[in-house]
Formats: structure tokens, sequence, C-alpha cells
């Protein structure tokens, strides 16, 4: 059963890499797979070997360790994700399961900076509204090439610091990857209206 050595020390190594990088460390292709053939085999092994035995504490002792190096790593690596998330970038070396999280604290997030600042701007611009439009303004963070949008047409390329009205559904995109970010336009409100 030698498998189950390398999968111990395969997770031992991206355990140890990722607690020294800042960024999100590089997980090999089918790492999720192989952790469940891994543990899968490893319980169907316990469940039939003779629980006196040393090699059965042993195996035992293995899975019980791997499974919090598997926790610890995806803890850290969760960790990582809430800061790119509050900070507006997107990392790299996401996993499929771990893009999603991105996504949903993203879109939760975002929902809450736009509650806070209807709070702040309905105080600071009393009388003032939101102009609403199926276009974004945004601001660029980097230089970005040429785009076409949702709306079939061409826009860009852009460099850092521009500024572009595109579609909501590309404004988003960008804005969810950390290329650009949202700036609100607002006008006065018309008495009575």
């Amino acid at each position: 059963m030698s498998g189950e050595v390398s999968v111990y020390e395969l997770v031992y190594e991206l355990w140890k890499i990722e607690n020294s990088v800042d960024e999100l460390g590089k997980l090999p292709e089918g790492f999720e797979d192989k952790l469940r053939e891994y543990f899968s085999r490893l319980k169907s092994y316990l469940r039939v070997s003779d629980k006196t035995m040393l090699s059965t504490s042993l195996r035992e002792a293995e899975v019980e360790a791997v499974a919090k190096l598997v926790q610890s790593l995806f803890e850290v690596r969760l960790g990582k994700i809430i800061r790119a998330v509050e900070s507006g970038s997107y990392p790299e070396n996401m996993s499929g399961f771990e893009k999603n999280i991105y996504m949903s604290l993203h879109r939760i997030l975002t929902e809450h900076k736009r509650y806070i600042e209807s709070i702040v701007m309905a105080t600071a611009y009393s009388g003032w509204k939101t102009i609403e439009s199926d276009y974004d303004v945004v601001c660029f963070q980097q230089d970005f090439p040429q785009i076409v949008g949702e709306d079939l047409k061409t826009y860009g390329p852009f460099k850092k610091g521009d500024i572009a009205v595109l579609p909501r559904a590309n404004a988003q995109t960008l804005t969810v990857k950390g290329i650009a970010y949202k700036l609100t336009i607002m006008t006065p409100e018309l008495e009575g209206g």
C-alpha cells in the first residue's frame, strides 16, 4: 500500500507550501479525486482489518493525520480567498469549488458594501439618486485588452486608470476579477420626483 504514503507526502508538501507563501499554491490535477480514492481505500482496509494489529493502529493514525492536514490546507486557502475578495483581487490557482466560494463571497460582500453605501448615500447625498442603466461606469485597475461586450460592440483596449462605460454583465465580470471597479453615477432628484 505504498500509494497511501505518496498521498500523505503530497498533502504534507502542499500544506507546507501553502503556509509559506501569500498567494494560493497550485493544487495537482485531480487532487480532490486522489484524496477521495485514498480515504475510501484506507477506510475499506480498516473495516476488514484486525483491530488489535499494530498496522491497523498505524493506518488509523495516518487517516487522522492526513484528514487534519487536508482540513488545515483548505482552511489556509479559504483565508487567502477571503482576503482576496476583501482586497478586490482574483487569485490564480483556485480549484473549481474554491471559484464557487470566491464568487459567493464576492456577491455577499458586494451586497454588504452596496447596503452600507446606500445608507451613507441616503444621508450624505440626501436629494440625490443613482442613475440606473444597462451600462456601468468602471475604472480600470490595470491594463486590459480589447473586448467584445454583451451588446456585441467592441471596447478598449484599456490602460490602468481608464474610465469606461460597459454593458453591466461585462463590467460586473471585470469587477469580480479585480480588473476594474464600478463608479456610481448620481443626479440630484427634482422636487416632488
